[in-house]
């Protein structure tokens, strides 16, 4: 039985990634190496691990760092390794920004390295998550700013996190969310700091009081801030940054063996959970006590309590991959709330965000992330948006890979001179619109003005894609994403990506709150994204189902917390070409019952961003 989807998104899906490219249709400044150009303020942590993870060489560095617009930048700072001092460091190295905004930037602490970093306005955030070094990190680098500042630049509150590792330990790990709120002349008012830490009741999240708190900013943007010492979950004095439009500060200890990073952001007012509407870039570290994690990605938030996530992620258990996920999120007015079991805070005008693992149920993580949204990114003419290529299944935010095989949806302007869709086999060119994915012509389902939804061709090999259109002979712009084996997206029920699958039971109905799935019963999951099939299928065609057309990815299935041993087919759909199918059977004990998130995993890609209605 097939699910036939409305792919040509007419549900939410199109709502959702129009609303969320802001001034779609306006022009704006291109983007590339000449964008970053000038004096930033930086903070780097790294977490060298030996092959069990442990701690054993971690270090960090704080200072200014200087883009010359050219592709190349020069630092200089106080960098502590280990127990050890600070010392002053410089450096030079060289970077690249394509017009996404996606940036490779040579590591500043580790020679060799690359931080897969991303280009905000705000900041320039990212953490180097193709290292093979065993090597975990996070970088923050914020615009300086240009006038000269003083304490009265200090103005307002701010929501701040911190990671810290004092002693390069992980059993002195700690992490931690307040709101920091000065008085413009050198004082802090007095404020509570939730958090916790390896050595206070085993990581048991606290709250204490700090109080006495004072700072004093220099005139060119940099400062100290002094915590005292009556909280044990931050203490002591570290240097911080103001940035160029003072609504990040960053900052971090040059105390001998200090390894922390601090962010914040400035609170904004009268918020709601419909505030949080945008696309973001965001970065994050994280050290639990099986893995240690650091990932680059985006997130996108339409103001309606649920956040998807894209992250490029480097762990030491499974390496490097790609995970898409979806997230509940709730906001106070004051900016303040909660993201899944992390305690999170949205800044001014919705620009940035930050968030800290604080919780119970995940007490022996300490993490921290940092998000700022994306540039407006739009064009004349013929032109497809760097950040508008997402899987049409998922709609996962920019930076996820597309692969072999995959329906993807290319969001621009001037793409098509009126909306047409295309019927199986189909065809390379629909109304004089066609798309080259790596000089392989892509077979197009649908053409609009402002979307075309076209598949991703069998031939497509590498680790980019490069992507052009053209509509009546006219070719837009080249945009380049990353392309990997798979890149599973699940169908949703609500064609949004999140919330309910697109899940059948075996008679061809739908599973639903009304119709919930059972233990031990085989399921079919709809989805695209799964890359090349046994025996192969010629682009733009549909299985025919005789025979049967298997992923050569190897799948695993989760229902919740419990893994499915059963999954007697994953392949191409019979009769709609792009369309895969996983039959599973759920495992005969549940954890729970009721809507269970369901997620995915093939040996390069994790996904979970849909649920299953199920009983007992």
């Amino acid at each position: 039985m097939i699910f036939v989807m409305r792919i040509r998104g007419i549900g939410c899906g199109w709502v959702i990634l129009a609303a969320l490219f802001p001034g779609f249709f306006a022009s704006a400044q291109a983007i590339d190496n000449t964008t970053l150009n000038g004096k930033y303020f930086f903070r780097h942590v790294s977490l060298g691990t030996d092959d069990s993870g442990n701690l054993t060489d971690v270090r960090s560095l704080l200072g200014t760092l200087t883009f010359d617009g050219r592709g190349g930048y020069t630092f200089t700072g106080q960098q502590a390794q280990g127990t050890s001092g600070v010392t002053t460091q410089k450096g030079s190295g060289k970077y690249t920004i394509t017009s996404g905004g996606f940036v490779t930037l040579d590591n500043p602490i580790r020679t060799g390295d690359t931080v897969n970093a991303r280009y905000s306005p705000e900041a320039v955030l990212g953490s180097s998550t193709e290292a093979t070094d065993h090597t975990y990190d996070l970088f923050v680098a914020i615009p300086a700013p240009t006038a000269a500042t003083t304490n009265a630049s200090l103005t307002g509150s701010y929501w701040t996190v911190t990671l810290e590792f004092p002693g390069g330990s992980a059993a002195q790990a700690r992490n931690t969310i307040f709101n920091l709120a000065s008085n413009g002349q050198g004082k802090l008012t007095d404020f509570s700091v939730m958090g916790h830490a390896a050595n206070l009741s085993s990581g048991t999240p606290a709250t204490q009081q700090v109080t006495g708190a004072t700072y004093s900013m220099a005139n060119d943007g940099s400062g100290t801030v002094t915590f005292g010492s009556a909280a044990s979950l931050l203490s002591g004095s570290k240097s911080i940054y103001l940035s160029q439009d003072g609504n990040v500060i960053l900052g971090g200890s040059t105390a001998a063996g200090s390894h922390d990073i601090l962010i914040g952001v400035k609170a904004a007012s009268n918020v709601s959970n419909a505030t949080w509407n945008g696309l973001y870039w965001g970065a994050g570290l994280r050290f639990d006590t099986t893995t240690r994690t650091d990932y680059t990605g985006s997130a996108a938030a339409v103001g309606q309590g649920g956040i998807t996530w894209s992250q490029r992620r480097t762990d030491s258990v499974s390496g490097a991959y790609d995970y898409t996920s979806a997230y509940t999120y709730s906001l106070k007015s004051d900016g303040s709330g909660t993201v899944l079991l992390t305690q999170a805070a949205l800044g001014t005008g919705a620009k940035i965000f930050v968030g800290s693992t604080v919780n119970a149920l995940d007490a022996g993580a300490y993490e921290i992330y940092f998000g700022a949204q994306m540039p407006a990114i739009t064009g004349t003419g013929v032109y497809l948006s760097p950040v508008g290529v997402v899987n049409t299944a998922s709609f996962a935010p920019a930076g996820t890979p597309i692969s072999p095989g995959e329906f993807v949806s290319l969001y621009g302007s001037g793409l098509a001179t009126s909306a047409q869709s295309a019927t199986p086999p189909y065809p390379f060119t629909l109304d004089q619109v066609s798309v080259q994915i790596n000089g392989h012509a892509a077979p197009v389902y649908y053409v609009s003005p402002t979307r075309l939804i076209v598949l991703v061709p069998y031939e497509a090999a590498g680790s980019t894609a490069n992507i052009v259109a053209q509509n009546h002979g006219v070719n837009s712009n080249q945009v380049t994403v990353p392309l990997a084996p798979t890149s599973p997206g699940i169908f949703s029920v609500n064609q949004g990506g999140t919330g309910a699958g697109a899940i059948l039971h075996a008679d061809g109905s739908l599973v639903s709150t009304a119709n919930p799935a059972k233990p031990g019963e085989i399921v079919e999951i709809f989805l695209t994204g799964m890359g090349a099939v046994d025996p192969p299928v010629s682009d733009g065609k549909a299985s025919t189902g005789s025979p049967l057309n298997k992923a050569t990815a190897p799948v695993s299935v989760w229902i919740a917390d419990t893994p499915a041993t059963n999954v007697p087919f994953s392949g191409l759909a019979p009769g709609f070409p792009g369309l895969y199918q996983i039959n599973v059977q759920l495992p005969q004990q549940l954890s729970a019952s009721g809507s269970l998130p369901l997620a995915i995993a093939t040996p390069n890609a994790y996904h979970d961003q849909v649920d299953i209605a199920t009983t007992q």
